[in-house]
């Protein structure tokens, strides 16, 4: 079956079979739910066929087959596949609405970030507005992380030695995702903030066209990153989310057995690999001064600079959207524009992701609330 193409027929058994195509930057042997960057989409197709009988099938095609994480999504929003990825960065290529929820230290921690975005009142007074504009939803969800700074032995060097403070950051080049708030937290924090292609980023670490840059450590390790790195500073400063994104014509085409299926199991293993996610970053990734000898920065020998409260302050302070809006006004306009339910949308989010029923561990988010409630409000 051709990338992008619907495929309902009957079976062996007279039920149709629904036979659709993701398409993803990500590889099995980094991405599986047992990896250091977990996405669910494998463990997903793999559900659904055994579930169905054989009657859902999704191809989930990775390694930039059909697409890269910069065309993934907007190609489920043309049609051309059914669902893509994107995170929520590089998918303001196509929905820059998206910048609000990377504005820095909006989350205070990795489970605010899942129970945040896709909390029910998330889904009624954003993602079906946005659904209505693009007709994308959210379809599946990665495990959350927040946002760290990888540095290359040329940026040591540089810095003279550890990056604990954004003084340290002078004469500094860091790739950054396409999106604004990227560019201006580590341009305020005195870096140079040049965009490169994700597949380009390693080589340029090695030959010193960028001495690093900002993503989640997880992903980073699976991308090849941690052979160029010779340190992390946790700053923890913005939304790492990767999703898969789903094309709400398409849901809405389904017969309803199927759809409740597929909702389902994206629900389920979305939820399964979230609860992964503080076993993720303390045993696979190795975030702690100094990494276990077993995790992805031990075995890389990699220094990790897990800041104290007075160092996060100076990273935070000069960023901070509470303190500093105007720097962030473009992202806050675009929103307002969308004409949501709720006025003021992003103190929505940041209040919420503060509720004292939000959970101390990722390990204890569930979600409530998933795309499958939400279809009939299109």
């Amino acid at each position: 079956m051709s990338a992008g193409c619907i495929d309902v027929t009957t079976g062996a058994d007279g039920d149709d079979v629904t036979e659709f195509t993701a398409g993803t930057f990500a590889h099995e042997g980094g991405h599986c739910m047992d990896c250091v960057d977990p996405s669910p989409g494998w463990a997903i197709s793999e559900e659904l066929e055994e579930r169905s009988g054989g009657d859902v099938v999704m191809n989930l095609h990775g390694e930039d087959q059909v697409c890269d994480s910069t065309t993934c999504g907007g190609k489920a929003q043309q049609g051309i596949l059914e669902a893509g990825y994107a995170s929520i960065a590089n998918g303001n290529n196509f929905w820059p609405e998206n910048n609000i929820w990377l504005l820095p230290y909006t989350f205070p921690n990795r489970a605010s970030l899942s129970y945040t975005l896709f909390d029910e009142r998330i889904w009624e007074n954003y993602w079906v507005p946005f659904a209505q504009q693009y007709g994308i939803f959210p379809f599946y969800a990665w495990s959350p992380s927040l946002r760290n700074l990888l540095l290359s032995e040329e940026a040591t060097e540089i810095a003279d030695g550890r990056v604990r403070t954004p003084d340290d950051l002078e004469e500094i080049r860091l790739r950054r995702s396409n999106s604004r708030p990227p560019k201006v937290a580590l341009e305020e924090w005195g870096a140079t903030a040049p965009e490169l292609s994700w597949g380009d980023t390693v080589q340029g670490m090695d030959t010193g066209v960028v001495h690093g840059l900002e993503t989640w450590s997880g992903v980073g390790i699976a991308g090849g990153m941690d052979e160029v790195v010779d340190q992390v500073t946790l700053v923890d400063f913005m939304a790492g989310q990767g999703v898969m994104w789903v094309s709400t014509d398409w849901l809405q085409s389904l017969s309803d057995d199927h759809r409740e299926l597929i909702a389902d199991v994206t629900r389920e293993l979305s939820e399964s690999v979230i609860q992964q996610t503080d076993e993720i970053v303390d045993e696979r990734v190795g975030h702690a001064d100094p990494p276990p000898e077993d995790t992805g920065y031990g075995e890389q020998d990699i220094t990790v600079n897990d800041l104290d409260d007075d160092e996060l302050e100076q990273w935070r302070d000069p960023v901070d959207p509470a303190e500093n809006p105007g720097m962030y006004e473009e992202e806050l306009e675009r929103v307002e524009a969308m004409d949501l339910p709720v006025d003021d949308f992003y103190d929505y989010i940041w209040e919420i992701a503060r509720e004292s029923s939000v959970p101390d561990s990722a390990a204890d988010v569930t979600l409530d609330a998933w795309w499958g409630e939400y279809l009939e409000q299109l």
